[in-house]
């Protein structure tokens, strides 16, 4: 069954890629971290976002590392890789190898670094869609691509465009989210993107998240959206507060160098981030260190 804006919801932690010492995609190291998530209870994964480094790998990288989730999720979850291309003709080819490689929808980044107008990235979605056959989540990180999506250009992408069946919500500007909710939110299904945010985001309507520091630890998460949905603000919160030393750490240094260092702690060892990023400096890795050994010891579940 196609994948549609119902089914988008949940904990869909933004996956690490692993690599061995050559750089090259770690199958087996894959393979765990598939079936670690999956059995905390994810409602989807999403490889190769930022904290994925689409764009410190090869494109035959990025196929490897998109069949290897795929084959391992078994269609468990949905499998919604990420395509941060700035160029159309690259994303419409690696939007079809994607397909191809046997993933149930694309998310695809608002196109960057010409800056273009809010007209030229309405029709760059639009045809992206109308080129690639499968469903389509819209990416915006403004302060990652230096453009935005306004959230009238968000509606009426939805309106004109059925296989578009969510957003991941980047902006840091609530104002912003307000308003594109006030369009959208029975539309689409609207993933926080910012772990800060997740809570407010939800409240306010988001399905769930895509999260970063769902990788090391899924169950909190998870667990923050169903108090929330349930209405249980306050037990939602206790969490939201647990997790910050986490979330202090893990962004202090560009993610995803410092959520890698430490991913061996669950076991899973991923190697270490690609260039250009480089590991996080030793005061930080002690404060991550202890904020993951404070979480394993102490659940927040």
């Amino acid at each position: 069954m196609a994948l549609d804006k119902d089914k988008l919801r949940g904990i869909l932690p933004a996956i690490v890629t692993p690599v061995n010492s050559e750089g090259e995609v770690n199958k087996e190291a894959t393979r765990r971290l598939v079936n670690y998530l999956i059995k905390a209870g994810v409602g989807g994964l999403v490889p190769l976002g930022g904290t994925g480094e689409y764009t410190a790998l090869s494109s035959q990288d990025r196929v490897t590392f998109v069949e290897t989730v795929v084959e391992e999720t078994a269609g468990r979850v949905p499998v919604i890789p990420g395509i941060l291309s700035p160029g159309f003709k690259e994303a419409v080819t690696t939007g079809k190898d994607f397909m191809r490689a046997g993933a149930d929808a694309v998310m695809l980044v608002t196109p960057y670094y010409i800056r273009p107008s809010q007209e030229g990235i309405r029709e760059y979605y639009g045809e992206f869609i109308s080129r690639v056959s499968l469903p389509v989540v819209l990416y915006d990180i403004p302060y990652r691509t230096g453009v935005y999506l306004e959230p009238a250009t968000i509606n009426q992408i939805v309106n004109e465009n059925e296989m578009v069946i969510g957003l991941k919500a980047c902006n840091t500007d609530l104002s912003h989210f307000t308003r594109m909710m006030a369009l959208v939110n029975d539309k689409i299904s609207v993933l926080s993107g910012e772990e800060y945010l997740f809570m407010p985001e939800v409240i306010m309507g988001a399905k769930g998240g895509i999260l970063a520091t769902a990788n090391v630890f899924p169950r909190p998460w998870i667990r923050m959206f169903e108090m929330i949905s349930k209405g249980d603000i306050e037990g939602a919160r206790r969490i939201h507060f647990g997790l910050l030393s986490l979330m202090d750490a893990a962004f202090a240094e560009c993610n995803p160098g410092p959520i890698k260092e430490v991913m061996a702690m669950i076991d899973i060892d991923v190697g270490h981030a690609l260039r250009p990023l480089a590991p996080p400096g030793q005061d930080n890795l002690r404060r991550l260190q202890a904020a993951v050994r404070r979480l394993l010891d102490h659940p927040l579940e």
